[in-house]
C-alpha cells in the first residue's frame, strides 16, 4: 500500500510541478473554482440547453439533481471521513503549486471528481452516438483533472472519485428506468425519438 500511495505522489508532483503557461494556470483556476463567472456559466448553460432541448433531456437534467445530492453525500460525508487522507497541500511539497485555497476536508476521493464523474456518465447514457458521449465527457474530465493541476488532489483521488462517481450515475440511470413512463428516463432509441440526441 506504501508503494502505491508513493506512486500516487510522485505522479501528483509530476503533473501539478511541471511548467504550464499562465494562461492554462488560469484556465484550470476558472473551471475548479466553483464561484467563478466561467464555472457558473458553464453550469447554467448547461442546465438550460438540457432543459429545452427535449422532454427526454429535461427529465434527465431534473434527475441529474437528486443524484449529485447523493454522489456529494457520500463521498464528503461518509468516504472522505473514513479514508481521512490529508490533501496535498496541506503537505506542501517542494516543488508543488497551489493555485486556490487548500480547503479543510480530506482528500480522498475527490468531491468534485466524484461529482463530474456522475453528471457526465448520466448525461452521456442519454446521447445516441459515441461522438456525443464523448463530446460530454470532454468537460467533466476537464474539471476532474484540474484539481489536481492547481494542487488540492492526488491522482488516485481524483481517479477514483470520479470513478465513484460513474458507478453511481449507471446505478441511478438503470434505477430511473422502472419508473412510471411519464417520468422515467428513455433506453437509448426508445421512441418518441426526439428525446436522444
Amino acid at each position: 500500500m506504501e508503494a502505491l500511495i508513493d506512486l500516487d505522489r510522485k505522479l501528483f508532483l509530476a503533473l501539478n510541478g511541471a511548467h504550464s503557461p499562465t494562461w492554462l494556470d488560469s484556465f484550470f483556476i476558472s473551471l475548479t473554482r466553483d464561484e467563478t463567472l466561467l464555472s457558473r456559466l458553464l453550469i447554467l448553460g448547461l442546465f438550460l440547453f438540457l432543459l429545452f432541448r427535449s422532454p427526454g433531456w429535461r427529465r434527465r437534467a431534473l434527475w441529474l439533481l437528486p443524484l449529485i445530492a447523493i454522489v456529494d453525500s457520500l463521498n464528503s460525508q461518509v468516504l472522505k471521513e473514513i479514508f481521512m487522507r490529508p490533501r496535498p497541500c496541506h503537505e506542501l511539497y517542494e516543488g508543488m503549486k497551489l493555485l486556490v485555497d487548500c480547503g479543510p476536508a480530506y482528500s480522498f476521493p475527490s468531491s468534485h471528481a466524484a461529482n463530474m464523474g456522475a453528471v457526465g456518465i448520466f448525461l452521456a447514457l442519454g446521447a445516441k452516438t459515441q461522438v456525443v458521449r464523448i463530446a460530454i465527457l470532454a468537460l467533466p474530465l476537464l474539471i476532474a483533472y484540474s484539481r489536481i493541476h492547481v494542487g488540492v488532489h492526488y491522482p488516485a483521488d481524483v481517479f477514483f472519485g470520479f470513478l465513484e462517481g460513474a458507478i453511481l450515475a449507471m446505478v441511478w440511470d438503470a434505477l430511473l428506468r422502472f419508473l412510471p413512463a411519464r417520468i422515467r428516463i428513455l433506453k437509448a432509441g426508445e421512441k418518441p425519438i426526439r428525446d436522444s440526441i
